[in-house]
């Protein structure tokens, strides 16, 4: 899905610049902010076909905004993966039990994330058995 456009919250601007410039070489638009408010205010006001989400951030962490997403109706479809260093099995499964559609740990390789973002990309919006978009 070429042109979709994703966003990349993380706090490390190295790693954000770095995911946002491999999805902009496979063709897909992006926009990084660095924290969890800004991210909620930017989805707010902007469509996105996925999100990249990191974990540790100060203030309000990945975990607190995929629950604010995943809770409100409007952005409830996202698609989101968690986006971290921490790769430890017991984080990956909480990242799906809260809703995540997949958990890619750093360092990460340009043939993963765009590989992984081309699977998550062609399930389109997640809905549920009502028929809504969760």
């Amino acid at each position: 899905m070429s042109g979709a456009r994703i966003l990349v919250v993380d706090d490390d601007p190295d790693a954000a610049g770095l995911a946002a410039l491999m999805l902009r070489k496979a063709g897909y638009v992006t926009d990084s902010v660095g924290s969890g408010p800004e991210a909620l205010a930017l989805v707010a006001e902007t469509a996105f076909n996925m999100i990249l989400l990191d974990i540790n951030m100060p203030g309000m962490d990945g975990w607190e905004v995929l629950r604010v997403l995943k809770a409100d109706d409007a952005t409830a479809g996202i698609p989101v993966a968690m986006f971290s260093g921490r790769s430890e099995v017991r984080d990956k499964v909480h990242g799906m039990q809260e809703g995540a559609v997949d958990y890619i740990t750093k360092p990460f390789s340009y043939d993963e994330i765009t590989g992984r973002v081309a699977v998550i990309l062609s399930r389109g919006p997640r809905h549920t058995a009502g028929g809504a978009v969760s």
